[in-house]
């Protein structure tokens, strides 16, 4: 089995179970604009991440930057606060992350295009950049010799990736267990991903650190509407979401990896 194959099969292992889905009063996938435009917002006040400097330093004077999976913009809008930046593109599969992303690019003085749709299908729709960033979104990319390909092809100088070591919600695991008494997965990892890179011919150098995670610090009844959300449950499970949260708590951090290559 290559590494591409043992990846597709790890993210079919993160299926919630049919039975769960069906009984959710709402879906328990995807994330309010709100919250990617908050993110953006913490990331344009905070100092520059890892991912940012490898960005920047790959990024010539008015280079011009394409943020795959952009959400707010958090990945690629603090850049223009450090760099003559030309231009940046933002691709996504929400309009309404879409225009949050052009109204903060507005706001900072710099030009936006945007791309609505789905990576790589979208990529002949999306000009080549000095530098491609993609933060948080290759968990959720089954087919990601494909992705990453269209990445590397729409770059002159460089790719960066961000991404945690581990799935996202692998946090959740005992949770899942006290729930609905289900375990969750431990694959695939970012090590994973790294040898899918290699394995494409990408010439990868990474580094891990610390990235804090707000949702520790929101205030309980927050913290209970994402394990509601998240967990496919209904409002009559909150008391117990938050004895639970009084027993596992919600991490204050995540590991990440910033993963880039040359072009």
């Amino acid at each position: 089995m290559t590494a591409a194959d043992a990846w597709r099969e790890g993210l079919a292992q993160w299926a919630i179970p049919d039975h769960i889905t069906r009984a959710a009063p709402n879906s328990p996938h995807g994330f309010s604009v709100e919250t990617f435009t908050a993110l953006a917002a913490q990331a344009l006040a905070a100092p520059l991440t890892p991912t940012h400097r490898r960005a920047l330093e790959a990024l010539p004077d008015a280079g011009n930057l394409t943020d795959v999976g952009c959400g707010g913009g958090a990945g690629s809008l603090p850049l223009v606060q450090h760099s003559k930046v030309g231009s940046v593109t933002g691709v996504d599969q929400s309009a309404g992350m879409l225009a949050a992303f052009a109204a903060a690019a507005q706001r900072l003085g710099i030009a936006a295009a945007t791309v609505e749709g789905e990576w790589p299908a979208v990529a002949d729709q999306t000009p080549v950049a000095d530098v491609v960033v993609c933060l948080h979104v290759v968990y959720n990319v089954p087919e990601l010799v494909a992705f990453t390909q269209a990445l590397t092809s729409h770059a002159r100088q460089r790719v960066v990736l961000e991404f945690p070591t581990v799935h996202p919600l692998t946090w959740l695991a005992p949770y899942w267990r006290a729930v609905h008494g289900i375990q969750r997965p431990d694959h695939p990892t970012a090590d994973d991903a790294l040898t899918v890179f290699t394995d494409l011919g990408c010439r990868t150098r990474h580094e891990r650190w610390l990235r804090p995670l707000s949702m520790s610090s929101e205030p309980v009844e927050a913290q209970v509407g994402f394990l509601r959300q998240r967990l496919a449950l209904s409002a009559d499970s909150d008391q117990r979401l938050r004895s639970l949260i009084a027993q596992y708590g919600i991490p204050a951090q995540r590991e990440v990896v910033t993963a880039w290559w040359d072009v």
